[in-house]
């Protein structure tokens, strides 16, 4: 089963909601009629407060020069949206906490979402039904696990800091690709990046792609790009950009019935919380053609 062969009844993307929820007019109104004659009817979003840092990956955990600086930020709501009528519904928030990434199951049936409880440290992987009942905790310990999707067999791929490294040149946590069942449990590393690797993603050809920083040997500011991997972590390649230094190609998800995937470029080394450009990208000729 591929992302593009189901016809979910709630979609979900951070790159191409041109949606407002109180108000419909201008683009909001052409992107909802748009969304609505392709069968989508909602739309899962978080909201949650900006962090300090203005590096894309230094969102969780803490300095490393003082423990009791936190990156993350408070407040966090995980809501469904109503094309149709407009209405925002939310199944979960928590005033202290931080909700983050949710990914909607081949079915619509539940959602994946990373999930800072307030007054706590450590981000987890939790998943919920799509009506908000029966809130599952799927991992745990003193790591942040984040940028959650689901794989075709039923398993999650995930980013994680339980490789327990620091950015080379930053005061930061790095984290890296793991996989689990579809519970949480046995879980194995995919990516022996020593810097970041971001944003997972399954292709329709099962293959998973993500964003990789490469650093050792290169500059450590300008090649971050998009690479795949089999799902069982075999076979990493590049995928598009890492002839081309600049910009951080981050969020990349598949455009169903074609051969493009759309994503966010952000600029130079990257911004805070993925802020950038969306755009339209094909490797049809080739993961160095900028044509």
């Amino acid at each position: 089963m591929s992302n593009t062969t189901m016809k979910l009844p709630i979609f979900i993307t951070a790159l191409v909601v041109l949606i407002s929820a109180t108000a419909f007019g201008g683009q909001e109104d052409l992107g909802r009629k748009l969304l609505l004659e392709q069968g989508c009817e909602q739309i899962v979003f978080v909201s949650r407060g900006q962090v300090a840092d203005g590096h894309w990956y230094a969102n969780i955990g803490y300095y490393s020069c003082d423990k009791e600086t936190k990156l993350y930020s408070n407040g966090g709501h995980l809501c469904i949206l109503n094309l149709k009528t407009g209405a925002v519904t939310t199944l979960l928030e928590d005033k202290n906490g931080t909700i983050r990434d949710p990914a909607v199951y081949y079915s619509g049936e539940k959602i994946l979402f990373s999930y800072r409880k307030g007054h706590s440290d450590n981000f987890h992987l939790y998943e919920i039904n799509s009506d908000g009942s029966q809130l599952t905790q799927l991992t745990f310990g003193s790591y942040d696990d984040y940028e959650p999707s689901y794989q075709p067999d039923g398993g999650i791929v995930f980013v994680s800091t339980r490789a327990k490294r620091w950015v080379n040149c930053w005061l930061t946590q790095v984290g890296t690709i793991y996989q689990s069942d579809s519970a949480g449990k046995n879980i194995r590393q995919l990516s022996p990046n020593l810097e970041q690797d971001n944003t997972p993603w399954t292709l329709p050809d099962g293959r998973v792609m993500y964003q990789r920083w490469e650093y050792i040997d290169r500059s450590q500011m300008v090649f971050h790009h998009l690479w795949t991997m089999n799902p069982d972590g075999t076979e990493q390649k590049i995928y598009y950009g890492n002839k081309h230094p600049g910009g951080v190609l981050i969020d990349a998800k598949p455009v169903p019935a074609s051969d493009e995937v759309i994503l966010i470029e952000s600029p130079g080394h990257g911004r805070r919380d993925h802020a950038g450009k969306v755009i339209l990208l094909s490797n049809a000729n080739g993961p160095d053609d900028l044509k």
